[in-house]
C-alpha cells in the first residue's frame, strides 16, 4: 500500500470519526482500503479474496492493539474452518493432528481459490489503536501452509494450537464455532503512521448544509 494510498485512507478514517464512528469494523476498513487504492471490494469473498486491484487480490483484515507502533505480532481471525462440513470429522479432539491438518487444508483451499482467478493473493493487515490515532500497516504474500510440518496441542480451553517445527505458536482453532486464528509477526518495514483526531461534526450545521427541512418527512 503506497504512501499516497495511506494518506487517502486516512481521509476516510477521519471522515468516519467526524460523523460519529468510534471504531472501524472489518467491513469499514475493507471499503476504505478499496477506495484508497482504487480497488474493487467484492460483495462476497472469493476464497480469501476481499478486494481486487488490477487483477491482484487482497485478503483485508484489521485488528485492534493497545500499541500499534510497538506491537511485535497480532492475532488475526481468518474465518471459520468447519472440519465436520469439509472433512466429515465430527469428533475433532479424538485425533488433533488429523483435525489440525484439515483446518489448514481448508485455509489452503481458500488461498488456491483466489489464486486460480486472480494473479496473486496478498494478506493485508491494518493494526489500529482504540482511539483511531495510531496505525501500523503490513502485507504478506499468501502462500499455502505446509500442513504436515505443523504439530498440534490441545490447550486448557480444549482449543487446538498449531506450532512450527521450532516450537513457535502460530495457529489456533476453536472446535466450538470453528474459528481459525493466525498469529502474524509484524515486519520491521511495516508502515507506522498517526492521524490527528478530528472534532465531530455539529449536527445542526450538517442538516443546514444539506438543506434539511421538515418537508422531507412523510408520516403515514
Amino acid at each position: 500500500m503506497p504512501k499516497e494510498a495511506i494518506i487517502e485512507a486516512c481521509k476516510y478514517i477521519a471522515y468516519e470519526q467526524a460523523v460519529g464512528k468510534t471504531d472501524l469494523s472489518g467491513n469499514d476498513w475493507e471499503s476504505i482500503f478499496a477506495k484508497a487504492t482504487g480497488g474493487e471490494s467484492l460483495s462476497k469473498p472469493l476464497g480469501l479474496a476481499d478486494v481486487i486491484i488490477k487483477d491482484y487480490s487482497y485478503s483485508v483484515k484489521t485488528v485492534k492493539s493497545n500499541s500499534p507502533h510497538t506491537a511485535k505480532s497480532v492475532r488475526i481471525i481468518s474465518g471459520r474452518n468447519n472440519v465436520s462440513y469439509s472433512y466429515d470429522i465430527h469428533n475433532p479432539l479424538d485425533n488433533i493432528e488429523l483435525s489440525g491438518q484439515a483446518v489448514l487444508e481448508i485455509f489452503n483451499t481458500r488461498i488456491e481459490t483466489a489464486k486460480s482467478v486472480y494473479k496473486d493473493l496478498v494478506h493485508s493487515v491494518l493494526v489500529r489503536s482504540s482511539d483511531l490515532t495510531q496505525f501500523t500497516y503490513f502485507e504478506y504474500e499468501a502462500k499455502p501452509i505446509q500442513s504436515e510440518s505443523i504439530f498440534w496441542k490441545k490447550n486448557t480451553n480444549n482449543n487446538l494450537e498449531g506450532y512450527t517445527p521450532d516450537g513457535e505458536h502460530i495457529y489456533t482453532w476453536q472446535p466450538n464455532g470453528s474459528q481459525f486464528t493466525i498469529i502474524y509477526p509484524i515486519p520491521e518495514d511495516a508502515i507506522r503512521f498517526s492521524l490527528k483526531k478530528p472534532q465531530p461534526l455539529d449536527v445542526q450545521k450538517v442538516v443546514e448544509e444539506i438543506g434539511y427541512s421538515s418537508s422531507w418527512v412523510e408520516i403515514k
